[in-house]
């Protein structure tokens, strides 16, 4: 008997996990997760329900992704890539109708309506049952501009992507988490999607809206758990969905306010209470999230509805202007975790949450040209002071323009300091005494090094050496450095060594570029 045999099928299902754990992403992600099938036939059987769960066509970016561009190719590269898919290995092993994923990723450049029609053609034409098809991740990328794109569209193609849609809402129609992603803003595209998004709507659990369509307010649904509305343009745009169910709600306007009002499903009352919502996600890219003194929030009756989220934990501010009306929601949470990631001009409204009583604190600021250094640390000193229960501070800043100052630091309750910027002459060294219980430190000098002599970087850290010849009182057991990919391997040995000999408690030392 092997050492093999003595592991439990629960221990090989968590190894397999691991092994299989892209396979639903992408197909680059599921030929990985091959071998597992080639073990022996135990293993084969436990890794048979994870290697088969998904359909995937297309070989576009996996949806989990940060979102870019792939690369400029061919008319017949693309026709190639996007005809990819695992069903013929699934239909002849015999376990395409259990497939409980289907993952599409599509670049539809050129010829949109051809790549809807192949779509259809692959899920429509033969008679396989998807009733076991819950999740359905439709991506759309491109290596065009749009112009281009929308220059290639025919008047009839809008139709017909239309009717494409409703056949496969039609065919896999028992879909409970629905992931919709372009970065095309094209009308054809987008027809396709909203057909989708409101055929599904009403069923779904979950839905993670990033797609330049509307689902308005036609659509409604009780089932919500988890909602992502990316584009969420304008209220008459918003679907109208019940907040009793929601654990998770991220929102992201684009072009316009958003307004809590889509979350008024019971129009006898004027309250909006989201009773059961964990985590918020509230990121502005222009104009701000609107509050409820301000009038588009108006109910029906001209009143102004009253907001609330008493089981709130988590909250996170991207880019979001904040004011007194908006921390003003969520003082009678009880959160335990806040982020707020944006310049700093106005951080100190997040005293209006009680940060006394947080768990945990992430800032994330943008350091650049409209702010001067003493705002920069008055605001930051004034705001750690207050997290002094925290288990976890972090304070990430990416400087555009000056280096931080460590005379005018002062962060004795931070936890974890994350720096970015070109050049930090003496890698964050002289900050470790402003900043006595911190455990994680990052450097992100991604300038540093590069294109140097050997002769300039011995006398770089040699300057150092001689600098901090004694070790430094710190509670640092993790540093992560990242330097410029021109640099020498001398600098890495002698960074390495540097913090070493500085930091007494160091347990693990990190260096990429």
């Amino acid at each position: 008997m092997s050492t093999f045999d003595l592991l439990t099928d629960d221990v090989i299902r968590c190894i397999l996990q691991l092994q299989t754990k892209n396979a639903t992403k992408c197909l680059s992600g599921w030929k990985s997760a091959l071998p597992a099938l080639a073990m022996c036939r135990r293993w084969r059987a436990l890794a048979i329900p994870l290697v088969y769960s998904a359909i995937i066509i297309g070989d576009g970016p996996q949806i989990e992704q940060t979102y870019m561009p792939i690369d400029r190719c061919s008319i017949a590269a693309l026709d190639s890539q996007n005809q990819k898919t695992n069903m013929r290995l699934l239909v002849d092993n015999g376990y395409i109708g259990s497939a409980k994923e289907l993952v599409v990723s599509l670049t539809p450049d050129f010829h949109p309506i051809k790549v809807l029609s192949y779509l259809s053609d692959s899920l429509c034409q033969d008679n396989h049952d998807w009733s076991n098809i819950r999740t359905f991740k439709l991506t759309f990328c491109t290596t065009v501009f749009s112009y281009e794109l929308l220059a290639m569209n025919e008047e009839n193609d809008k139709q017909l992507a239309v009717q494409i849609a409703h056949n496969l809402a039609s065919k896999v129609n028992r879909v409970q988490i629905f992931a919709a992603r372009s970065m095309l803003d094209d009308d054809l595209l987008t027809a396709f999607t909203e057909v989708l998004g409101r055929r599904y709507f009403g069923e779904l659990r979950d839905i993670y809206w990033m797609t330049h369509g509307t689902l308005g307010p036609e659509c409604t649904t009780t089932q919500l758990t988890s909602c992502l509305l990316r584009h969420a343009n304008d209220e008459h745009g918003l679907p109208l969905i019940c907040p009793q169910k929601l654990k998770y709600l991220r929102i992201v306007p684009f072009l316009n306010a958003f307004s809590w009002l889509c979350f008024h499903f019971d129009k006898t009352s004027d309250d909006i209470v989201f009773e059961n919502l964990r985590t918020l996600d509230l990121e502005d890219r222009r104009f701000g999230i609107r509050v409820p003194n301000s009038p588009p929030l108006s109910l029906e009756n001209g009143k102004v509805p009253n907001i609330a989220f008493p089981r709130l934990n988590r909250l996170v501010f991207k880019s979001v202007t904040l004011t007194p009306e908006i921390t003003r929601l969520f003082v009678a949470s009880p959160l335990k975790s806040v982020a707020y990631d944006g310049l700093p001009s106005n951080i100190l409204e997040l005293r209006g949450l009680n940060i006394s009583r947080l768990d945990m604190l992430s800032v994330r600021i943008w350091y650049g040209f409209t702010v001067s250094p003493p705002d920069f640390y008055a605001c930051t000193n004034e705001l750690f002071q207050e997290t002094n229960s925290a288990k976890y501070t972090l304070l990430a800043v990416t400087i555009e323009e000056t280096i931080i100052d460590a005379a005018q630091a002062y962060w004795p309750c931070l936890t974890h300091l994350d720096l970015c910027n070109e050049y930090l002459p003496n890698l964050a060294l002289d900050l470790i005494p402003r900043a006595p219980n911190i455990v994680y430190l990052a450097v992100r000098a991604f300038k540093a090094g590069e294109h140097e002599t050997e002769e300039k970087v011995q006398e770089y850290f040699d300057g150092l050496s001689q600098r901090y010849s004694q070790p430094l009182n710190s509670k640092i057991t993790y540093v992560s450095l990242v330097f410029a990919r021109g640099r020498l391997p001398l600098f890495d040995t002698l960074a390495i060594d540097l913090f070493t000999r500085c930091l007494p408690k160091l347990i693990n030392i990190t260096i990429s570029d």
